[in-house]
């Protein structure tokens, strides 16, 4: 019980409150991958929707797809969810068709790299629709739409504001592109924080010069102010290890169709994905899921398979055999198999595995 003292200094809007759990389940968004999911490293296996994300790649290996995955699902799990995708790569009118079954009408796009038509429309517009949503949310008894997410693809990608006004690309101006980040996430992170909108963003790789003959040879191409605005940093990277080139089937990621020299076509590859660092759990985890170009985030009766048998979960008494439960099976496919055609044995699976991050 609180004293007149500690009531007062908790009356103000920014206070914190403890009976809120960030990582609670509805407190949480989810990608489609369970893999995914698993890396954020909490005992509910989401993304904290006051937290904030920043993938980092090289080019074509998924961070702008893996978006539109995590928006189809918030729209899934949450039918008054709107999410906001800010596409500085101005790709947004090619590609807002890449993964079927999303609800266009609560995902919109802006095609703009200009920093004045992100951070101030966010400031001077969006803000007051937040509270409208919330005011008619109140009104219609917990009912009513809201913002859930906003995408940023990608930071690297969003014009200085000096250069925005400059007369010529023979205008060098050092740090411009740095300051007008770290300014325009000054104002949005604590928009987003305080009405628990999740925040994600991705960036480019740049060469990384300055780390010697022994250091890695790329790097992510933002500030420190910039990367200071993150909870998480996700890499995603192409697949490519033997076993990355088929699924538990044998089956390749590949169409029948040929080009000019024979190659079979590609129609899918798989992503290996790192919680690289964090500042709110533990980081290094990793996950494989697959990308179909088709269908986005598939096969994740496969993660749960390796997400069962690497956690212990599933257990193998010898080189063929994995039980779980009582239950028997006779090799990794067959495994993978049985949980593909069992939605329940899936989510058994998962919970058990969700209960080793909640002792």
């Amino acid at each position: 019980m609180g004293n007149k003292w500690t009531k007062q200094l908790r009356a103000y809007d920014d206070t914190v409150n403890y009976e809120y759990d960030s990582f609670a389940k509805e407190n949480c968004l989810y990608t489609p991958s369970p893999y995914f999911n698993w890396i954020f490293a909490n005992k509910s296996h989401g993304i904290p929707k006051n937290s904030s994300v920043l993938f980092f790649s090289e080019q074509k290996a998924g961070k702008s797809l893996s978006i539109y995955a995590m928006i189809k699902q918030m729209q899934q799990d949450d039918p008054h969810a709107i999410a906001l995708y800010f596409n500085t790569e101005l790709r947004g009118q090619l590609q807002f068709t890449a993964i079927p079954g999303i609800d266009q009408d609560r995902m919109i796009i802006y095609d703009t790299n200009d920093p004045v038509e992100i951070f101030d429309r966010i400031e001077k517009d969006v803000k007051a629709m937040v509270q409208d949503m919330k005011d008619e949310k109140e009104a219609n008894d917990g009912k009513g739409f809201h913002i859930g997410m906003i995408a940023i693809d990608s930071l690297t990608n969003i014009q200085g504001i000096k250069r925005g006004n400059a007369d010529s690309v023979s205008d060098h101006l050092m740090g411009d592109h740095a300051l007008t980040i770290q300014i325009g996430l000054g104002k949005l992170v604590p928009f987003c924080k305080r009405n628990k909108i999740l925040l994600v963003a991705t960036s480019q790789m740049r060469g990384n010069l300055d780390a010697g003959p022994r250091g890695p040879k790329e790097k992510m191409a933002e500030s420190w102010a910039t990367k200071h605005a993150f909870e998480y940093f996700v890499s995603l990277k192409r697949a490519g290890a033997a076993e990355d080139k088929t699924d538990l089937e044998g089956k390749t990621f590949e169409d029948e169709i040929k080009d000019a020299r024979g190659n079979k076509l590609l129609n899918g590859h798989k992503i290996f994905v790192k919680c690289e660092q964090s500042s709110i759990g533990s980081a290094g985890r990793a996950g494989v899921f697959t990308l179909s170009y088709d269908n986005g985030i598939v096969n994740q009766h496969e993660e749960i398979f390796w997400l069962g048998k690497e956690s212990g979960v599933i257990t193998t008494p010898n080189n063929r055999t994995y039980t779980f439960k009582g239950q028997s099976f006779n090799g990794k496919k067959e495994t993978a198999t049985a949980i593909k055609d069992d939605p329940k044995l899936a989510v058994e699976i998962l919970e058990e595995v969700r209960k080793l991050d909640n002792k």
